[in-house]
């Protein structure tokens, strides 16, 4: 059953791409394991108690989260006015008038001309629509999935502050380790300093040498003085992600972060990813609703019933209470059926608009979804080299170690002077912060990974079928 207007030729030009069409490459896939996807709680795994009480106040009290959270809110009340058209509505009106009825022969009621009475009426009215083509269920639907797709955004709002404050903490993790080998290597240097000024008086050195440690002691201590700013803005930048003043950096301790040395992934990531990252929850919700839209423009094309039905009293003279009289009952019920005929091409460039929305959302989603692969292959990966130049470090810190200490026993026995020790000492200094900054990388990558594969904030189930995002969507 179709109106005189048709919607030949209006049709989405995008299809929803099968999960199985985005695949990890072959590097990725060597990683790949049954691991577990990540918990609501990830950050445990670094075993830093101060940085759970952060992520704690952070998902509570963060501004940006409680703005998604009252979006759902306001989603959530938009859904309930949206149910309301698939249930009756019933209305009583009562009016109670005393009237002088004009004489005037196009405005006065004939016999009543000139007189006074009572005008009262008493009405209980029915509004239903039968909604014989789902519209009403349809756009129940979509404030529905209006709902879920906020509540997703707001499980994104969530990722993002516990991805920036995750950084930060590594940051701060760093700069406090940072902090402790440039003090190290100021004292160093300046005990450098110290041994070529006494060559120096002793004919044994050059002024040459004086002022390249002279120069060498200042670069130390312009670094020194620079890490701690940093760890004071780190501090400051956690404070802001938490909603706080700059007072509360003063409460924050050094980080004590735990790495973890294995790498793996869950099985099954492109369809499994469908359900656990937010973003792409998000972006299916809004496919759906797209897809949605599009029917709800069809039902445009055709005929539209309404049910109505009144009944109570009408009373336009006698006493006040007369209305209540028996003689006075009225009532009337019966359909209202409207039919597009011509209307200039509006409904047609509804759905014109209602298939081309659908088409932006799927490239929507096809982008978060490629963007959704490519950062886990580039985390796992990332995660995986790091983690192989910490184990090559660790031999050459140990190398260097032992030179510094045979150094020192080279001293010890007379066999060289003091700077040769120095020297070995501020390369194994060196190589100690090489292997803090590739660590802190670790720590990075291994956080970022976790963030891609969803930071287990969403279930896996609350995400549309795959179905129910194809049009023409399979009921």
């Amino acid at each position: 059953m179709s109106a005189c207007i048709s919607s030949e030729g209006i049709v989405p030009q995008s299809d929803v791409p099968a999960d199985s069409s985005y695949q990890l490459s072959e590097h990725v896939q060597e990683i790949q394991e049954d691991a577990a996807w990540p918990t609501d709680q990830w950050w445990q795994c670094f075993q830093d108690e101060q940085l759970n009480q952060l992520m704690q106040i952070a998902v509570s009290q963060s501004p940006s989260v409680q703005e998604a959270q009252a979006r759902i809110r306001v989603a959530t009340s938009l859904a309930a006015q949206t149910d309301a058209a698939l249930s009756p509505t019933i209305d009583a009106e009562g009016q109670i008038n005393r009237k002088r009825w004009p004489t005037d022969y196009f405005y006065g009621p004939g016999e009543l001309g000139g007189t006074t009475s009572w005008n009262n009426t008493g009405l209980l009215s029915l509004h239903y629509d039968p909604d014989i083509w789902h519209k009403n269920a349809m756009q129940s639907d979509v404030a529905l999935s209006e709902i879920k797709k906020q509540t997703a955004k707001s499980q994104i709002a969530k990722l993002n502050i516990e991805s920036a404050l995750i950084s930060s903490y590594i940051q701060l993790s760093l700069n406090n380790a940072e902090l402790d080998l440039a003090k190290q290597a100021v004292n160093s240097y300046q005990e450098k300093l110290d041994v070529i000024k006494a060559q120096l008086t002793m004919g044994l050195n050059t002024e040459v040498a004086v002022y390249q440690a002279e120069t060498q002691l200042a670069d130390a201590e312009a670094k020194f003085e620079a890490v701690k700013d940093h760890i004071v803005t780190a501090k400051y930048a956690i404070a802001a992600l938490l909603g706080k003043g700059p007072a509360f950096a003063d409460s924050l301790k050094p980080p004590h972060l735990q790495r973890t040395e294995d790498v793996s992934l869950p099985s099954h990531i492109p369809a499994e990813l469908l359900g656990h990252r937010p973003d792409v929850v998000a972006s299916r919700w809004l496919v759906f609703s797209a897809n949605k839209h599009i029917n709800i423009a069809h039902t445009a094309f055709y005929p539209n019933i309404n049910l109505s039905a009144a009944i109570g009293f009408m009373a336009v003279n006698g006493s006040m209470l007369s209305v209540f009289s028996h003689d006075k009952l009225t009532y009337d019920a019966g359909p209202a059926i409207s039919l597009p005929i011509f209307d200039a091409g509006r409904i047609r460039g509804e759905l014109s608009e209602a298939t081309a929305n659908y088409d932006m959302a799927v490239a929507l989603y096809k982008k978060t979804l490629s963007e959704a692969m490519q950062q886990i292959a580039d985390s796992a990966v990332s995660l995986k080299s790091t983690l192989t130049q910490s184990m090559t470090l660790a031999s050459a810190i140990k190398a260097s170690h032992q030179a510094y200490m045979h150094a020192n026993d080279a001293y010890d026995v007379g066999l060289t002077d003091y700077l040769p020790v120095l020297d070995a000492r501020l390369a194994w200094l060196q190589q100690q912060l090489f292997s803090q900054q590739l660590n802190a990388q670790a720590l990075q990558f291994r956080a970022d990974l976790i963030i891609a594969l969803g930071g287990g904030l969403t279930a896996a189930n609350d995400s549309p079928q795959q179905a129910a995002l194809q049009y023409p969507a399979t009921p």
